[in-house]
């Protein structure tokens, strides 16, 4: 099921947690922005106005909401002699205006001159940075490249905005103002800088928002106390050290005097809805919906209750929360049963049944947890917001995700890809094609993905309790040559160095396999021992594996292959009081052990992974782009292919020269062909892909923007059968970078495919290819905002 609200705008959150609405103006704001600067201090007013006007409230309510201010966008690519003159974005809060942006075209069209205002009560909240965001996404809307300003010496507050938004300005000094100019066409490294400013300012705001989800003071819990569900929450937080506030369905029967920061709310989906809105009045600013069912009606009802209240729902169909990190102990807000370990793990799933089973595996494995999360059909709360905080827990050093749909995979992406450099993070993938999205997605964003739960929980067992591999070296052990093979063939399937197999001989007693462990990773330059062990008679050598001791003094992780036993996996139970670097992970399939060595392995790697920055093109040609496409949509407003003259065109502006007449190949084997083709993806945004003709295996997909490594690994990919030379993976790593710098500028460039001749000197020639243009709305994939549309 899919939800939009219709709010003709778009929340998000100050980086105080509060959540505010962001949209155009409209005549009928009139009246609320004549409110709004008509409240507004002297000060606010002088430095908007560099004076004191009568009457401010008419004044800007007149310039902003009057027809022709608020007139439909006109995209720079569209023809047209009129462009858009002037607009104007509104920060709603609590039903009235707390703060606006404007923009006015100079008579340059490119150029528009700027001006902020914000009440009083809410300077200092981050609602200027915020305006200033969006005001960037609307200067991509209607063709504007750069900004200006005037502001007086003192008013470091509208300085302030600009250093704080994290993008480079001029700045001149004129008889006691400044004059500021934004220019909005960034090189890549400066576009990064931005995201990463924009980035830090949204975890901020994220984080304050979850607080009241994830270490609330106080919590009510509503719903019928003869449902199982209702019990079973209620049971949960028999622990919990604040206060506890409890009511039927509707919460009608609240307490007038209650005040709590998060309510459980386990009601039917006719009264979730009234519940919602009833406990945001008793202060309520998070909300765990844990009833399924919802239907467009029940669920739009419960979103925009919770919307317009600056409430943060996690749900509906939310198994719910747990922190074991919070001052009284551990909060269990779900409907899992405890105890729960203290830990390091952090999980985000989507389905409750899931989320049960993984806390299960976890407990019975003796992991702790930090943070757990069940989104359920996410509405809002999502595995993005997970990430965001894991940034900020410094708790957490290992991430477990099951994702099945994504809202925003290429915010996702980034936000893992920052996270994965200090917290190992692993994502169960069914797909494992590096053909689809979903594993291009993971493989990008520095997740190790597995194929399955089973998988996932293998993996996390080695990573919990051992140190992490440095390196993909492997020693074994084995006690049977059977057993010693088995093993050997599955680290190498798993692409794992076998550096030393080492025998031990059935008569092995745990003495003697303690010594055999010692001596290898002592004579051995390897990153973790595997231990494969047979029942033997009348010896039991994997009594060592309980000692406590055997891998107290070593640095790297030892896991076991023990084939009697019954579960996949499972700890050796090395004394209740035994450190976690002497609990080993014992497996009872070597396929499954070396799968979960080499995730683990994979998983360390990133960390260490070098920053990968998009590549500079240097000059392109946006402008020509934006005419070619605004003409062929122009002329054909639903779309339709690109005639060859228009696509060569398009190509050139980004620097990719077409061969023109036919080409000569020579013959099949002096000259290999190529295809690049990129498209839009209505869920992962623009892809990427290149194969070579015959060979449409060897098919990798990229997220785009990717950086310059990952071009250059496609490249290689593609390439690897005829042993190109550094000049043919240049070259063809620049045309990949430029076909997908094009694509993810152009969002009404639905396709475009790309026919390449490499020939036997290195020489990449354009020979043909396709393209196709769509009507499009451009949206930023990392503006800071609230979801729209839940899935699912």
């Amino acid at each position: 099921m899919t939800i939009e609200l219709d709010t003709g705008g778009s929340y998000a959150l100050l980086t105080d947690g509060s959540c505010v609405l962001i949209r155009a103006a409209e005549p009928a704001d009139w009246q609320a922005v004549h409110d709004f600067a008509a409240a507004l201090g002297r000060g606010s007013i002088y430095r908007r106005f560099f004076g004191f006007p009568k009457y401010p409230g008419k004044l800007l309510a007149d310039a902003v909401c009057a027809p022709a201010a608020i007139a439909s966008t006109t995209p720079e690519s569209a023809t047209t002699a009129m462009p858009r003159t002037r607009g104007a974005l509104l920060a709603w809060l609590d039903g009235a205006v707390v703060g606006m942006a404007e923009w006015i075209r100079a008579a340059d069209p490119a150029e528009a001159e700027i001006a902020f205002v914000v009440a009083d009560r809410m300077q200092g909240r981050g609602v200027a940075t915020l305006l200033a965001e969006y005001l960037l996404e609307e200067a991509d809307r209607v063709g504007l490249h750069r900004f200006t300003a005037i502001t007086q010496g003192e008013n470091r507050a509208m300085l302030d905005v600009f250093a704080t938004l994290g993008i480079p300005v001029r700045k001149n000094w004129d008889h006691g103002t400044w004059l500021v100019t934004v220019d909005l066409d960034l090189p890549a490294a400066a576009r990064v800088a931005l995201l990463d400013a924009a980035a830090r300012r949204e975890r901020i705001a994220d984080d304050a928002s979850l607080r009241r989800l994830l270490e609330p003071g106080s919590v009510a819990v509503v719903g019928d106390q003869q449902d199982p569900a209702t019990r079973a929450v209620l049971d949960h937080l028999r622990g919990f050290a604040g206060r506890l506030w409890i009511c039927g369905p509707d919460a009608a029967d609240l307490d007038p005097e209650a005040r709590f920061e998060l309510a459980i709310i386990t009601s039917p989906p006719q009264n979730a809805a009234r519940a919602a809105q009833i406990c945001a009045g008793h202060g309520a600013r998070a909300v765990i919906a844990t009833s399924t069912a919802f239907d467009d009606a029940s669920g739009r009802a419960l979103l925009e209750a919770c919307r317009s209240a600056g409430v943060r729902l996690l749900g509906p169909g939310s198994l719910g929360v747990v922190n074991t990190g919070v001052r009284s102990g551990v909060l269990n807000a779900s409907l899992a049963p405890g105890p729960f370990l203290r830990g390091s793990v952090g999980v985000a799933v989507q389905s409750g049944g899931v989320g049960l089973a993984v806390l299960r595996h976890l407990g019975r494995l003796g992991i702790g947890i930090g943070t757990f999360a069940a989104v359920g059909d996410k509405y809002d709360v999502s595995a993005n917001d997970l990430l965001m905080h894991w940034e900020g827990d410094e708790r957490i050093r290992l991430g477990l995700l099951h994702v099945e749909s994504f809202g925003n995979p290429r915010k996702f992406a980034r936000t893992a890809r920052r996270l994965s450099r200090r917290v190992s993070l692993l994502a169960v993938d069914p797909e494992q094609s590096p053909s689809e999205a979903r594993t291009a997605l993971y493989a990008q964003a520095g997740i190790t993905a597995v194929p399955s739960m089973g998988a996932l929980v293998s993996a996390a067992a080695l990573l919990a309790h051992q140190p992490a591999p440095q390196g993909r070296r492997v020693a074994i052990l084995g006690n049977t040559r059977g057993m010693l093979s088995l093993a050997v063939q599955a680290c190498v399937k798993e692409g794992l160095e076998v550096v030393a197999a080492r025998n031990v001989t059935a008569t092995a007693d745990a003495d003697q396999l303690r010594r055999a462990l010692t001596e290898t990773v002592e004579s051995e330059p390897c990153d973790a021992v595997l231990i494969a062990l047979a029942p033997t008679v009348p010896v039991a050598p994997h009594n060592a594996l309980a000692a406590g001791s055997l891998t107290r003094n070593l640095k790297v992780p030892v896991l076991a292959v023990l084939t009697e036993q019954a579960e996949t996996v499972r700890v050796s139970s090395a004394g209740k009081g035994a450190r976690g670097g002497d609990l080993i992970p014992c497996y009872n399939d070597a396929a499954t052990a070396a799968a979960a060595l080499a995730a683990a392995a994979a998983a360390t790697a990133v960390r260490e992974r070098p920053e990968d920055p998009e590549p500079e093109l240097g000059h392109v040609d946006r402008a020509a782009v934006r005419r070619v496409i605004g003409s062929a949509l122009a002329a054909t407003p639903r779309g339709r292919s690109l005639y060859a003259s228009e696509r060569a065109e398009l190509l050139e502006a980004f620097g990719i020269a077409s061969a023109r007449g036919p080409i000569d190949d020579g013959g099949a084997n002096r000259a290999r062909r190529l295809t690049v083709t990129a498209w839009q993806d209505p869920v992962f945004g623009p892809l990427l892909t290149c194969t070579r003709d015959g060979d449409p295996d060897a098919a990798r997909t990229l997220l785009v923007p990717a950086g310059a490594g990952e071009l250059a690994a496609l490249a290689h990919t593609v390439l690897s059968e005829r042993r190109a030379t550094a000049v043919e993976g240049g070259r063809l790593t620049d045309l990949l970078a430029r076909v997908a710098a094009l694509i993810d500028d152009s969002p009404q460039l639905a396709s475009v495919r790309v026919n390449v001749a490499l020939d036997e000197s290195g020489s990449l020639r354009v020979t043909g290819g396709d393209g196709q243009v769509a009507p499009a709305q451009r949206k930023d994939p990392y503006l800071r905002r609230l979801r729209r549309a839940p899935v699912e």
